[in-house]
């Protein structure tokens, strides 16, 4: 059904998958929890419980309007508060407070949903609360409603993990391949794609086989193919994904339907089936936790909303006090500098690094090309970081600064150590800023 199709771009980074046959562990619940009510891209929920109340497992907290994804308890116990806080991505949020009961008790009224149209399927999912656990966090309900005149032609689901350190989404390939492969037929399926394909970087072949014979042995091979694809990063970047797998190209400023392509990752199509099975909603996530200062790396299941602090000391602590902190991965992942912070849904790594931290210092650029080389959607970094830098709002419209997606391939390729991404990503509040104040209509 499917046709490998070459990409441009990309670097490789070392893998540093040492995490890749540790299988994932359950954490304690920690005496704590601050569930943030924003984990979500759109509008934040608002707390539906109060202080006092007693929630369970599954225990519906936040509900919310528009595009939105529901909040839900990921322990037993009391609420305590529902505070308003910095998130580890810089967002201030609400945030419910529950202290445990130590018990863990799911919710008695879960149980598994049932649906009937499409409708129904896409309301079942936004009840899930899942959003992209790849990192991007968008709601996976609002995600699957096609607009009016397009249709999705192709479910392309991403098993790249392409970051070095990650090995969440390798560990749920082979550990619930049932739950990943049941989950992309489900949703072909359910929202009436025709074919869907599940891509895998060549370095997993042990996962690329365990999801074959699932899908072999439960008959859905007329309708759900895995690929391997070779190991480059960013080959888990949404539109070099879509490219790999279809050959199709998102135009610039559009979205994966104006290619015809639903684009989900693995996690997510296996905590919709998860939700499907059992009713029970999104209120684990595997992390990886790893780097060289923490005593027991490997894989974990994680509550949501359990402090960073708190996943260090269940993990053995530290060995030696880290450089820095970084959440998500190495390329673009962000740095925390508090441990307190709660994890929220997106989240798929923890990394303490010492010395390897440490980045040489910038210097001049040389325009020698490299970044443009490493970009996988051929755009100019080198020319996007100097009009980030001066705050030249017309060369970053004329580079096409919005169409970025900050894999850091640019950053990896540059002899002198640039900042690029850094530049990029101001160049962009600058721009949206700009482009507001240009279209906002003028005060009669």
């Amino acid at each position: 059904m499917f046709t490998l199709h070459k990409t441009r771009g990309g670097v490789h980074p070392p893998q540093l998958k040492d995490m890749r046959d540790y299988a994932c562990k359950f954490i304690d619940a920690p005496q704590r929890v601050r569930i943030p009510l924003n984990m979500h891209i759109g509008a934040p929920c608002h707390p539906v419980v109060k202080p006092g109340d007693h929630v369970y497992v599954g225990t519906l907290i936040g509900e919310g309007q528009g595009l939105y994804a529901p909040v839900h308890a990921s322990i037993s116990g009391t609420v305590v508060g529902t505070d308003e806080e910095k998130l580890p991505t810089g967002a201030m949020a609400q945030v419910v407070v529950i202290d445990s009961d130590g018990k863990m008790q799911p919710d008695p009224e879960l149980k598994a949903p049932s649906y009937r149209t499409k409708d129904e399927f896409i309301d079942v999912v936004r009840a899930s609360g899942t959003v992209g656990l790849g990192g991007a966090a968008f709601p996976t309900w609002f995600k699957m409603r096609a607009p009016e005149g397009k249709r999705f032609e192709y479910l392309v689901v991403n098993g790249m993990e392409c970051e070095p350190y990650i090995t969440s989404d390798f560990r749920q390939m082979m550990e619930h391949p049932d739950r990943v492969a049941g989950g992309v037929h489900r949703i072909a399926e359910a929202l009436d794609i025709p074919a869907a394909v599940i891509g895998v970087e060549d370095n997993k072949p042990e996962a690329v086989e365990r999801l074959r014979e699932t899908i072999k042995a439960n008959g859905w091979d007329d309708r759900v193919e895995v690929m391997s694809i070779p190991t480059k990063y960013p080959a888990g970047g949404e539109k070099v994904l879509i490219h790999a797998a279809t050959g199709r190209d998102v135009p610039a400023g559009g979205l994966p339907v104006d290619a015809g392509c639903l684009v989900i990752n693995v996690t997510t199509a296996a905590r919709v089936e998860y939700f499907c099975q059992t009713g029970r909603p999104l209120v684990f996530k595997v992390m990886t936790i790893a780097g060289d200062c923490v005593k027991n790396p490997g894989n974990y299941l994680v509550p949501i909303g359990m402090s960073v602090r708190d996943i260090i000391e269940s993990a053995g602590g530290l060995t030696e006090e880290p450089r820095k902190i970084i959440m998500g991965g190495p390329m673009m992942g962000r740095t925390l500098d508090d441990i307190d912070c709660p994890v929220i849904k997106a989240n798929n790594a923890i990394l303490l690094l010492s010395d390897s931290a440490v980045l040489p210092e910038e210097t001049a650029c040389i325009r020698c090309g490299r970044c443009v080389r490493a970009c996988p959607l051929g755009l100019m970094p080198f020319a996007l970081d100097a009009a980030g830098r001066r705050q030249d709002v017309v060369a970053l419209d004329e580079h096409a600064v919005m169409n970025c997606m900050e894999c850091g391939s640019c950053v990896y390729a540059c002899p002198a150590h640039r900042r690029i991404v850094a530049s990029i990503r101001g160049g962009k509040v600058l721009y949206r800023s700009e482009t507001a104040r240009l279209t906002q209509p003028k005060e009669a």
